[in-house]
């Protein structure tokens, strides 16, 4: 039976987080909102329109502000430096890759990720938490749930996998994380390959 995996991509492949916190501390200043970057950081992966929201805005172009903001720094963003070698492995044990991200299509067009199947925001009618864009990827990764494993960097990427009965995994890349969904926690996205040994998937 084929196995497949599936990443989140801010702050679990892509490290991004600060870029995004600063995009979106100078879109909210926009529009002349204070904004807390803890609060930003902890939603970060979270559809963009409940960011707003819990910043107890209404405005849905401050998305468009913090994606433009973004964007003038995507160059300088980069992928943490086991991906590509992780990603190597996962291919030569004929493992399918997907990435199910909050981003939107045009922003993941760019990055050129090298996996069998990608799903936005813009793919989709729910976003994370709900289990639908996990139920795509798995889809077009021609795998079963049983058989998928996925990766996140917070608690959201997690719960979908559960209800759908995943292999939920948690990287924290050495901050301090917490989660009722996962399964496993691990530290570095290579630290996948030993899991994957030990449930006997390569």
């Amino acid at each position: 039976m084929e196995k497949g995996i599936i990443f989140d991509l801010d702050g679990t492949i892509w490290d991004s987080i600060d870029y995004r916190v600063e995009a979106w501390k100078r879109a909210f200043k926009d529009y002349n909102i204070d904004s807390d970057p803890e609060v930003i950081k902890l939603m970060i992966g979270y559809p963009g329109s409940m960011l707003i929201k819990k910043m107890n805005a209404i405005n849905p172009e401050i998305e468009m502000g913090e994606e433009k903001y973004f964007h003038e720094n995507i160059g300088n963003v980069r992928f943490f430096n086991d991906v590509e070698e992780t990603f190597n492995i996962l291919k030569s044990n004929n493992i399918k890759m997907a990435v199910v991200t909050s981003s939107r299509r045009k922003l993941i067009n760019e990055l050129n990720l090298n996996v069998d199947a990608i799903v936005t925001m813009d793919d989709v009618k729910r976003g994370k938490p709900d289990t639908e864009p996990y139920l795509k990827a798995i889809n077009l990764m021609k795998v079963t749930p049983e058989n998928t494993m996925v990766v996140g960097d917070i608690d959201n990427d997690l719960i979908p996998a559960k209800k759908l009965n995943c292999v939920s995994v948690l990287v924290t890349h050495g901050s301090k994380k917490e989660s009722t969904h996962k399964d496993y926690e691990i530290e570095n996205i290579r630290d996948i390959i030993s899991i994957m040994r030990e449930i006997k998937w390569i």
